[in-house]
């Protein structure tokens, strides 16, 4: 069987932070981040599928992509940042903190679906496709792919390539995005 190949970007920079505002675009600076990785993915790339979370700042990023690619992206609602159901904007980021740390069996119900939601999206894949997303997402399926106990694994830079290989339903591959301690503003 042929292998896969899954490419996951990580957003540019946002313009705001997740707690300031739930949907910002991209800043400047990630604007010019996006604008580099859309450059960087050459030819070699022209049969992937390309998609997008729903979130401003990663359609933004797939916009570069796509220019780059020269074919268009589709929204899929699986690749969203990981949702904060009824937590207060102005305690977000501690939540999240509290979430990235969390031993995986004592997760929240609605986030043990959305992580089996993307699990199984992975699982299923058999086309090789880019996706403009988000860290946790990331996250999510590089630890599971790695049987981590929790939900963060790494921390993929802005505008980062993180590329899994599978064949046969394993991983035969993976490449981690460029790592860099920042201010996740999701």
């Amino acid at each position: 069987m042929a292998e896969t190949q899954i490419i996951l970007i990580r957003h540019g920079e946002a313009a705001s932070s997740w707690s300031d505002h739930p949907d910002p675009g991209l800043s400047d600076e990630g604007q010019g981040q996006a604008a580099l990785t859309g450059k960087s993915l050459g030819e070699e790339y022209a049969n992937h599928q390309l998609l997008s979370s729903p979130k401003k700042r990663a359609m933004e990023t797939m916009d570069y992509v796509s220019k780059g690619l020269k074919k268009d992206f589709l929204i899929d609602g699986r690749f969203i940042e990981i949702p904060a159901i009824g937590v207060p904007q102005d305690q977000k980021q501690k939540w999240l903190m509290g979430m990235m740390e969390t031993p995986i069996a004592d997760l929240p119900i609605e986030i043990l679906k959305w992580r089996k939601d993307l699990i199984d999206w992975l699982d299923a894949c058999r086309e090789p496709v880019i996706v403009g997303t988000h860290f946790m997402v990331i996250n999510v399926l590089v630890s599971y792919l790695l049987s981590h106990p929790r939900l963060l694994y790494f921390h993929p830079s802005y505008a980062s390539k993180t590329e899994i290989l599978m064949q046969d339903h394993k991983i035969k591959g993976l490449i981690l995005g460029d790592e860099k301690k920042t201010n996740i503003n999701l």
